[in-house]
């Protein structure tokens, strides 16, 4: 009994599935994160609660999102505060994530309900002189960050205090 051998046939078919693959890639590669709203309209945003944003997938929430939460501003992050997530979801925006400083939330006074993934483009930074523990109204939209969720920041207005 002769056995049939495809074995010739095995690199040009490894070949073709490497040469799919990079161009699968390469065209992910080129992915830019989505451009900012052209105008800021409020009444485009739903209202949830702090709690929500820190559980979106058990609240119900999806990527492409516009929401709008208040929370207490903390800092600008000088790391990257989901390491991983980020370099999962670099071969769709690999070309963007440079432009997003980090920053760091809480939902109460007292410091509870840490939230550390939002972001805001760099060349807006400026436009929110933020200091810590002010109560502000953040408002942008949910992405996708490898398995879970960001919120990318459109707008943030300052709560005033009674």
């Amino acid at each position: 009994m002769k056995k049939s051998c495809q074995l010739n046939h095995s690199p040009t078919r490894l070949l073709q599935a490497v040469i799919a693959a990079a161009v699968l890639l390469g065209g992910a590669a080129c992915g830019e994160l989505r451009p900012l709203p052209g105008s800021f309209s409020p009444q485009e945003y739903t209202l949830i609660s702090y709690g929500q944003l820190l559980d979106a997938s058990q609240a119900g929430l999806q990527a492409g999102q516009k929401v709008r939460v208040p929370a207490y501003f903390w800092e600008f992050l000088t790391y990257d505060p989901a390491m991983v997530r980020n370099y999962l979801s670099y071969p769709r925006h690999p070309l963007g994530w440079y432009r997003l400083k980090w920053f760091a939330t809480y939902g109460a006074p007292e410091m509870r309900e840490y939230f550390d993934l939002a972001a805001l483009d760099q060349h807006k930074v400026k436009e929110y002189p933020l200091k810590r523990m002010d109560n502000v109204m953040i408002y942008g939209e949910l992405s996708s960050l490898g398995v879970g969720l960001y919120l990318r920041v459109h707008h943030m207005e300052k709560i005033e205090e009674d």
